[in-house]
């Protein structure tokens, strides 16, 4: 049977002599591993859809081993990112991230929708890598069920004070005065500078055309890049290839 969607390519592993087995994030049916056969033959009609970050068209014939490819059509190739090192290498960890929290065979729109806009992004340079990581990062765990309640102090409920605490660990905040008179449930706590409480509450509640209008600079932008890295790796565990070659280029 034939069918036809739009899938990007998270990522390949290559099978036999010229075949390679591609993992596509898919709007209709989440992650998908497809068989693209010959696709590393010269000439190939299948290559140019069918590399790592590229948004295609996809005819695919469902067999009884394997989905394979057709046809692919290359809508958004992402090309300027090859270009780039370190924005390759983030752009392969959001893929990673993608293809880790995404499930089979479920509608993923919301998490397609936020890995080609924070690419596109990305790529087109208008916004700042580590900001765009740090959305991506927070957004792409709220959309997958790991999403921490930031609307107040977990103890009293109060929406801001003085000193306002993330813990991690336990997907919350808690307030100075609750912090005091229950140290045992705040160990762990991060005090949290104003720009980056405000940022946080913006990427896990913002409607999506407004997700990433806003900036952060210096220790505030440092702050928010490690606490979503450090949530990410608390709730998924995920250790990422891609992540530690982006750290080691910005060395």
């Amino acid at each position: 049977m034939l069918f036809k969607l739009n899938g990007l390519v998270l990522k390949q592993r290559n099978i036999g002599e010229n075949d390679r087995i591609l993992v596509l994030l898919t709007k209709e049916k989440g992650v998908l591993e497809v068989c693209a056969r010959g696709v590393k033959r010269m000439r190939s009609p299948l290559a140019a859809g069918c590399m790592p970050l590229c948004y295609s068209e996809f005819c695919l014939f469902e067999g009884k081993k394997y989905i394979t490819v057709d046809a692919a059509t290359p809508i958004r190739n992402f090309y300027q990112l090859r270009l780039n090192p370190e924005k390759l290498a983030l752009g392969e960890y959001f893929c990673d991230l993608a293809s880790v929290l995404t499930p089979e065979a479920e509608s993923a729109w919301p998490m397609l929708r936020l890995l080609l806009n924070t690419l596109a992004l990305l790529e087109d340079d208008r916004r700042q890598p580590v900001l765009l990581k740090a959305i991506f990062e927070f957004r792409s765990a709220a959309i997958a069920g790991f999403m921490p309640d930031l609307i107040g102090c977990s103890g009293c409920g109060i929406f801001e004070s003085e000193q306002m605490y993330f813990l991690p660990q336990d997907s919350c905040l808690l307030c100075g005065n609750c912090k005091a008179a229950h140290p045992q449930q705040g160990q762990g706590g991060v005090l949290l500078r104003p720009a980056v409480l405000k940022a946080m509450r913006q990427i896990l509640y913002a409607d999506e055309d407004k997700l990433f209008s806003f900036s952060l600079k210096g220790e505030s932008l440092k702050q928010l890049d490690r606490l979503t890295e450090r949530y990410l790796l608390i709730h998924t565990g995920l250790q990422s290839r891609a992540l530690s070659v982006y750290r080691a280029l910005q060395v």
